[in-house]
């Protein structure tokens, strides 16, 4: 990686609130022509293509006064040929700054494109190098919008600075000058006062009429929020037949947005009027200068319209900058929630000293881990081993902690007292992505990307081999109900996979563990959505393909555990039994009692 590359993966610190000129810095971090030929190439073709666009500009209202003043000269005796030179002339320049500014836009637009791209790829990196905690207090829809508008407010703000900005700045200087040089120093004091005060009164309203584009867009976060959690969850409103309920609380959300909205835009409509009285006044004065000066006889009609048409043509895209001015603070506004995301430092994070995971056997050791969710603790004072190959299983009540251990396993979070160790590495002096690539989990609640079903069972794999999906896939006693489907594993899953039961998605989360091939398996729940005939054929799969691999299971139905080499049974974040199946029993104590549970449970008829 280059430093150049490795400068833009480090996350930059920004404040919650930015300005145009740190936004317009940041930015630049992404255009850097620096090492890259092609962006270096783009951007000096867009600013010569521009220079050629503002001096065809200044070309436009000399020709016109030419043709003016040649023709106002003797109206009926004037060469009809040199005034379609003149006219030729006057033309081409308008054509040439038509050419030109839109040869610009053509030559910088994948400028902007790929630095958008990139900027918009390094938030959602980060979001995924972010600690589960982060997530678990979001709500995705807020964050992918923020991303959406700020990526937007990126592309506006590089388009528009280098394209519409700075042509305005380089018209606005030579115009002065023009006036200045040509017709005296009042007409170019007059414009530029009137640039000035134009300036000062748009800024000055626009920071104002901010605060309203940010409510703006809290509400909007809060919609499609509301939105995406309600989508999401389609079938729970088609059960409770809430459909009307989700409509008014998305209502209520669009209600503060409209609100929002209504306050922004009279707002704008005051800059507006100003804005427009602003310019008409400048306008009225230097007019009223030219008029004098040709009755006085300093100025020729020509030259009268050549300064009435550098005013509009100067004035016109001032009013549009008031726009872009306003865009781009807006821009920036939109751009603060995804900047704001790269500011937020993951809980979790690799040591300067990690080292990649070195599996020799896979033995798991957690040593007096205590850990707790705020100030509601979950385990205490949790210590036990899993021997390398060997298989033990975690048991106890619905809160006893069971599937905390697994998040520790993973890294998600650490303890606050105690040590995890794999073959006597410590995980805090771990790579997370080496420790994460030698477990393979199946979790209780299986989500599915919507793909299809051979991408789903090959998730996190470097390559696809179809072969090896299909393998994995009997392993999992899936590859027959797959091949009974139209578009077999080209099948699409849905949303989450919700076109697949949940027997089957579990399935495709055990296949997609088996073609991990990892050194350590962990099961949370494994079976727990499977009838007791596939879990049966499944079982017989796991403990074919764990053999001899650590694995540690967490379980509630106790008969898929029963020829595991260890049982612990966890009550409170606490370890209160260990020993086989047949121990355990031996002992009469809280195993007993749950197998004897299960066991009437299982055997109760249902009443005719």
């Amino acid at each position: 990686m280059s430093d150049q590359a490795a400068k833009l993966d480090t996350p930059a610190k920004y404040p919650v609130r930015i300005g145009v000129g740190q936004a317009l810095f940041e930015l630049v971090r992404y255009i850097s022509p620096r090492g890259n030929r092609e962006v270096m190439t783009r951007t000096l073709l867009a600013l010569l293509f521009i220079s050629i666009a503002r001096a065809s500009t200044l070309i436009v209202p000399l020709a016109y006064g030419w043709v003016v003043d040649y023709v106002s000269e003797d109206p009926f005796q004037f060469d009809i040929s040199v005034m379609w030179w003149l006219l030729g002339a006057y033309a081409l320049a308008r054509v040439s700054q038509q050419f030109f500014d839109e040869g610009s836009e053509y030559v910088f637009v994948r400028v902007a494109q790929k630095a958008v791209h990139a900027a918009a790829l390094r938030t959602f990196r980060h979001l995924h190098s972010l600690s589960l905690k982060f997530h678990l207090d979001r709500q995705t829809g807020g964050l992918t919008r923020a991303i959406e508008r700020g990526a937007k407010g990126m592309e506006f703000l590089l388009t528009f600075a280098l394209l519409e900005v700075m042509p305005l700045i380089i018209e606005l200087i030579l115009v002065s000058a023009i006036l200045w040089g040509m017709f005296g120093f009042y007409y170019a004091l007059v414009t530029v006062v009137t640039v000035i005060i134009y300036a000062t009164y748009t800024l000055t309203l626009t920071e104002w009429r901010i605060k309203f584009r940010r409510r703006m867009n809290d509400a909007d976060e809060k919609a499609a929020t509301r939105a995406v959690d309600s989508l999401l969850n389609y079938e729970t409103v088609k059960y409770f037949n809430a459909e009307e309920i989700e409509a008014k609380r998305f209502s209520s959300a669009l209600k503060l947005y409209e609100d929002a909205a209504v306050v922004s835009r009279t707002s704008l409509s005051m800059v507006n009027v100003g804005q427009g009285l602003i310019i008409s006044i400048g306008l009225m004065i230097v007019m009223g200068l030219a008029g004098q000066d040709i009755k006085s006889g300093n100025l020729s009609i020509g030259s009268f319209v050549v300064v009435n048409t550098y005013l509009i043509q100067l004035y016109l895209p001032l009013n549009f900058l008031g726009y872009i001015y306003r865009e781009i603070r807006q821009s920036v506004a939109d751009m603060e929630r995804m900047f704001s995301l790269l500011t937020e430092d993951p809980d979790i994070m690799d040591n300067s000293k990690a080292a990649p995971l070195r599996i020799s056997g896979g033995r798991i050791d957690f040593e007096n881990i205590t850990f707790s969710y705020g100030p509601r603790a979950v385990l205490k004072n949790l210590s036990f081993s899993v021997e390398a190959g060997k298989r033990v299983a975690l048991v106890g009540p619905s809160g006893a902690g069971k599937s905390t251990i697994s998040k520790l396993m993973f890294r998600f979070y650490d303890p606050d007292t105690g040590d995890i160790r794999i073959d006597g590495q410590s995980l805090r002096d771990l790579e997370q992505s080496s420790l994460r690539a030698e477990i393979a989990m199946v979790p209780q609640d299986t989500v599915l990307f919507n793909t299809t079903i051979a991408e789903n069972i090959a998730y996190g794999s470097n390559a696809m081999d179809i072969d090896a999906v299909r393998n994995a896939a009997r392993l999992a006693s899936l590859d027959d109900f797959i091949s009974s489907l139209p578009d077999g594993y080209d099948t699409k899953v849905g949303e989450r996979g919700l076109k697949l039961s949940g027997g089957e998605k579990q399935r495709v989360a055990i296949a997609r563990a088996i073609l991990k091939n990892p050194s350590i398996f962990l099961f949370d729940e494994a079976t727990s959505a499977l009838d007791s005939h596939t879990e049966k054929q499944i079982q017989q799969s796991l403990n074919a393909i764990s053999e001899e691999r650590t694995t540690l299971i967490i379980a509630h139905r106790l008969s898929t555990i029963v020829s595991c080499d260890e049982i612990l049974v966890l009550v409170k974040g606490e370890i209160v039994e260990r020993g086989t199946h047949k121990t355990l029993l031996a002992k009469k104590g809280v195993y007993f009692d749950m197998w004897q549970r299960q066991a009437s449970e299982s055997t109760q008829t249902i009443p005719s």
